[in-house]
């Protein structure tokens, strides 16, 4: 053949066909050696070399392979057949008359002494592939020369021990040596079959020959496995196919003898099943390899024990392996447990396992379930949650049609009903299902569309219990939520209970130097500087125009002046810092922007900031709130009914006590006015007095004039303000500001806005209040007598 066409790698031949592909054949493939057809392909797969000595660029010129590594037991006995064969690959003019190496057996195994002479005469020639032994040698030694000529080898035994009439005692080392001619013109390929061994009890684990040869022979020296010691009579035991029900069960037992005998004589397996269950009769074995036949094979249950052997007639001389079809089933539902049917493995032959799980017992039904909930970022959308798992309890619990819905609570939302109104079937993330149960339907329910809901389509098919999983879901969280993110189960299966998807972290956090006690009615009085933090990069936002950061104080609050703002730790980047009073509700805030987003967790120091403290501000903690969409992103950027509370509710991120006002309000006094309807005189304490506008009721409330309702709710005249430009009415007393703003139903006590069923309106150039709601807000308890007319104030503090 043309060296153009063909090109040897080793043992490969690479041939070119038309259209450039490569079509690779071994060389052993091409020159079959005859006695090799059935000795060496057959024994199975080349299992590469473990732990052989690296060749090096200058003399290194040989492989070795181990083509098989049987199996044997520990015990001592002689004549064993290992049936282990090494292939060594001789590259290309790489050995030279008289190369040679020598085979050593290691400790506990020796070539037999009566077979030396046998190995000491073994010859191959150049006169095609040599076969030098056969089945009786202790080692036999096959070579395949292919295009070399004149070219052979001897071996011969390496005796050092002897017994006292001058035979040899043990024989462990045999030298193969190259005769004739270099091997200029091909590759050599040997066979090492190790046929008639002595073994004298060794050790467990693997059985090492080594390889040596001389630095200079163009061979390389290694170690290499030829087979492996187990225990004497193991036996490796499985459970395959095994399936969940409530009743009956299948399952297929795999047993496999370590080494040839195992469960031979007396030797048994002993399978017992948990209380509850029994076994049933089993079904007819296959044999996977070895000399036994599926009749040899005995197989018998009793109530809840399976005994697994050969019979007594059963010679086997090989190691066997066979798979048993088995069954059992519920015999007593009171004692059977649900979950994994575990067998207790007992006998007198070794095995490998002491229990086997073969089955999977349940009732009809299911369970939602998550490994590992993540950590996520208030305030944030696109956060992915744990995987969450549905599976049924046994094979075919969801029949079609079966339902399975999700709700998140109310500070959460599936990604999908955060970004549309109209989600359909879209579904943020991805679903892998086993077993069948697939083609799970998503949709979306209730008004809020908090509710995942999976309609199960196709229902499972096999006799294993099902899964559905949902990996890397999504969902958008309010700001200010922290703690378990839970998520209800429900629908149609009857699943129920709660699982925890995420554990939720507020994206920044705020924090107080110190905490200063501020007298009322005072401006520039100072407090503390104020930290900003980031729980995570990228907790500021700066995407789709959310950049703004504020930082909102209460209501009667401002700033004086605007302090410094400035980045103490990390890389964010922020601009435009600003101090004003939003709008009408006179709270003051300072803004600023997120001009780059922070690489690493970053923290924004507001430095000693002061405040002004009107007089309106109840006694207890100034309160700052961290606001803006840099900081609120998923409250401002949903363009969702479902969502659009969040932003109308201008949830904060994050908010600390920065002050607290000591000064209280002046005492309130406690009184009990009486008023008549229609009538400008009332009593206050049992003092008469004289009110300008009457006391009047309108659909079902009673309207007081502002200064005598005050008056009866104990609030000194001092504490009653009025502010024409808003035309807001304020009452302080003690620690309570009550402010009605006149023609609207909106009462705000202490900065909560309250929606009253009335209005407070003026009459006859009055301010009246209904007298009800405000008497609510201040502590104080309203009693209406309908044959008097009469209206009962009582302060209670």
């Amino acid at each position: 053949m043309s060296d153009k066409i063909r090109q040897k790698d080793k043992n490969n031949i690479s041939v070119y066909i038309q259209g450039g592909e490569k079509k690779v054949m071994t060389k052993f493939n091409k020159k079959m050696i005859n006695v090799l057809a059935t000795a060496t392909l057959v024994a199975g797969v080349a299992a590469p070399i473990a732990a052989l000595t690296a060749p090096t660029a200058i003399h290194a010129s040989s492989s070795f392979t181990a083509v098989n590594t049987p199996t044997i037991s520990g015990n001592a006995e002689n004549f064993t057949n290992l049936d282990s064969r090494v292939k060594i690959t001789v590259s290309k003019a790489s050995v030279r008359e008289g190369s040679s190496f020598t085979v050593t057996l290691p400790k506990g195994f020796y070539f037999n002494s009566s077979d030396v002479a046998k190995i000491a005469g073994v010859t191959g020639t150049s006169n095609g592939p040599g076969s030098v032994s056969d089945a009786t040698y202790g080692l036999g030694v096959y070579a395949d020369f292919d295009d070399n000529k004149d070219t052979g080898i001897t071996v011969a035994p390496i005796i050092n021990n002897y017994d006292t009439d001058g035979k040899p005692v043990n024989v462990n080392s045999a030298k193969i040596t190259f005769t004739g001619q270099d091997n200029i013109k091909d590759d050599v390929t040997l066979f090492l079959n190790f046929s008639r061994i002595n073994v004298a009890g060794p050790s467990n684990g693997p059985v090492k020959a080594a390889i040596d040869a001389a630095s200079n022979s163009g061979l390389t020296s290694g170690e290499i496995a030829i087979a492996n010691v187990v225990s004497s009579g193991q036996v490796s035991l499985a459970a395959n196919d095994t399936v969940s029900s409530e009743d009956n069960f299948t399952a297929t037992l795999k047993v496999k003898e370590e080494t040839a005998g195992s469960l031979t004589g007396s030797n048994y397996i002993k399978l017992k099943l948990p209380s509850g269950f029994k076994w049933d009769a089993s079904g007819t074995a296959a044999i996977l390899f070895g000399d036994i036949k599926a009749a040899d094979i005995d197989a018998k249950s009793d109530g809840d024990t399976l005994t697994v052997r050969l019979k007594d007639t059963v010679k086997s001389s090989k190691q066997n392996s066979f798979q048993l079809p088995v069954k059992f089933h519920v015999d007593d539902e009171t004692n059977a447990k649900q979950g994994d049917v575990t067998v207790s493995v007992s006998g007198n032959a070794t095995t490998d396992v002491s229990s086997l799980v073969v089955g999977n017992y349940g009732e009809i039904g299911g369970g939602v379930t998550v490994a590992t909930p993540t950590t996520i970022l208030a305030g944030h959308d696109e956060q992915k949650v744990g995987d969450i798992v549905i599976k049924e309890t046994v094979a075919k619990s969801f029949v079609k049609g079966r339902t399975v819905t999700l709700r998140l609570p109310e500070g959460a939302r599936w990604q999908e009903t955060f970004k549309s109104n109209n989600p359909g079937n879209s579904f943020a993330g991805s679903m892998e299902n086993t077993n069948g149960l697939g083609g799970a339907e998503v949709s979306y329910t209730d008004s809020d569309k908090r509710t995942l809901k999976l309609t199960f389509n196709n229902p499972n098919s096999t006799t294993d219990a099902g899964t559905l999983k949902l990996r890397n879901v999504e969902v958008a969280v309010q700001p200010g939520f922290s703690g378990d993110l839970n998520v209800d189960v429900a629908g149609s299966q009857g699943l129920s209970g709660t699982v925890k998807v995420a554990t939720v972290k507020q994206a920044v956090t705020l924090a107080a130097a110190s905490k200063p006690t501020l007298t009322i009615g005072l401006g520039d009085q100072q407090v503390g500087d104020i930290t900003i933090t980031e729980a995570a990069k990228e907790a500021f936002v700066k995407k789709d125009g959310s950049r703004e950061v504020i930082l909102e104080l209460p209501t009667g609050v401002r700033f004086a002046s605007t302090p410094e703002v400035k980045v103490t730790a990390g890389d964010v980047k922020v601009k435009s810092v600003s101090t004003d009073t939003y709008g009408e509700s006179n709270k003051g805030r300072l803004s600023f922007y997120i001009d780059s987003e922070s690489a690493t967790p970053s923290t924004i120091t507001i430095s000693a900031p002061k405040l002004t403290v009107d007089r309106t501000v109840a006694q207890g903690d100034i309160v700052a709130k961290l606001k803006g969409s840099a900081v609120s992103y998923t409250a401002y950027k949903g363009a969702t009914d479902n969502t659009q509370n969040w932003k109308d509710n201008n949830t904060a991120a994050a908010e600390v006590a920065i002050a607290t006002v000591g000064t209280p309000a002046p005492g309130a006094t406690k009184t009990k006015a009486v008023f008549t309807l229609g009538s400008t005189s009332y009593t206050v304490n049992g003092e008469t007095k004289t009110a300008d506008v009457a006391a009047y009721a309108q659909n079902g409330r009673t309207y007081l004039p502002v200064r005598y309702a005050a008056e009866a709710l104990g609030v000194s005249p001092q504490n009653i303000l009025f502010d024409k430009a808003t035309s807001t009415v304020t009452l302080i007393k003690g620690d309570t500001v009550a402010q009605i703003k006149l023609n609207t139903n909106l009462l705000t006590v202490n900065g909560t806005v309250i929606r009253m069923d009335v209005k407070a309106v003026t009459n006859k150039n009055r301010t009246v209040l209904p007298i009800s709601w405000v008497g609510k807000a201040l502590n104080a308890s309203i009693n209406y007598d309908a044959t008097a007319k009469t209206v009962t104030v009582e302060n209670n503090n």
